[in-house]
């Protein structure tokens, strides 16, 4: 299954597949990330970094992924694609699993424990890595689980992003991409051209520029309007780590 298309990429917008429950699932998550970065114009030294990269996520994310229960349908990885420009204009890559008792950290001399084997090398590769509580996007039902992710520069010949989208457009957007994800939420819109979206206890506000907020420590964050997809899991994982 995949949801969405790498051309929209530029513009806001992201990719989704789920991986086979087998042994196949790094194979197949290096065929459909390569086959995307390609289609994106990244020079083929970058596919390379990104497609090993990825094989390790994928096998990391196999190998840990929660069984399910009795009668539960099988809880399969998911890869998640999309684009930000905050900090950096990065390609944002992405592999969910349902395990999230541990989240992965980089071990001292590098080749990392059982839940972290091969993030030595993705940190390597990439500009930026991390890991964070999250939910799944694909399939009937949404799952609670983590999310890891690296970020690799976007190529030069990046398309030139489109003029930002109304607040109360972009608001709206947020408010269904974090509905598909199981939180609901609400939105007001003024006349001065701002946006608030209610999520839980989290107030977000869009303006004609970006989406702002204040993490859980009071410290604000903003994110550019385009960046739809890194500020929707931002909110998701705000969300999960309160619940």
């Amino acid at each position: 299954m995949i949801n969405g298309k790498p051309a929209d990429l530029p513009f806001g917008g992201c990719c989704a597949w789920q991986l086979p429950p087998d042994g196949c699932c790094s194979s197949y998550a290096r065929t459909v990330l390569a086959s995307a970065m390609r289609s994106l114009a990244f020079s083929e030294g970058a596919i390379d970094d990104g497609v090993l990269a990825v094989s390790e996520l994928a096998t990391n994310a196999f190998l840990h992924a929660e069984p399910p229960a009795r009668f539960e349908p099988i809880r399969v990885p998911e890869l998640w694609l999309w684009a930000r420009t905050n900090p950096r204009k990065e390609l944002v890559v992405t592999l969910f699993d349902t395990d999230r008792d541990k989240l992965p950290q980089l071990a001292a001399g590098d080749l990392l424990d059982g839940h972290g084997k091969g993030l030595g090398i993705v940190a390597a590769l990439s500009s930026a890595w991390g890991c964070h509580l999250s939910r799944s996007q694909l399939g009937k039902q949404r799952v609670a689980g983590k999310a890891t992710w690296f970020a690799m520069p976007l190529p030069p010949s990046w398309p030139r992003s489109r003029r930002p989208l109304h607040s109360a457009v972009a608001a709206q957007r947020l408010l269904m991409l974090l509905a598909v994800r199981g939180f609901e939420g609400k939105r007001h819109s003024d006349l001065t051209g701002t946006s608030v979206v209610m999520a839980g206890d989290l107030k977000v506000h869009i303006d004609q520029d970006a989406f702002s907020w204040r993490n859980d420590d009071g410290t604000p964050c903003r994110h550019p309007l385009l960046d739809l997809q890194e500020t929707a899991e931002h909110i998701i994982c705000s969300l999960e780590t309160r619940s």
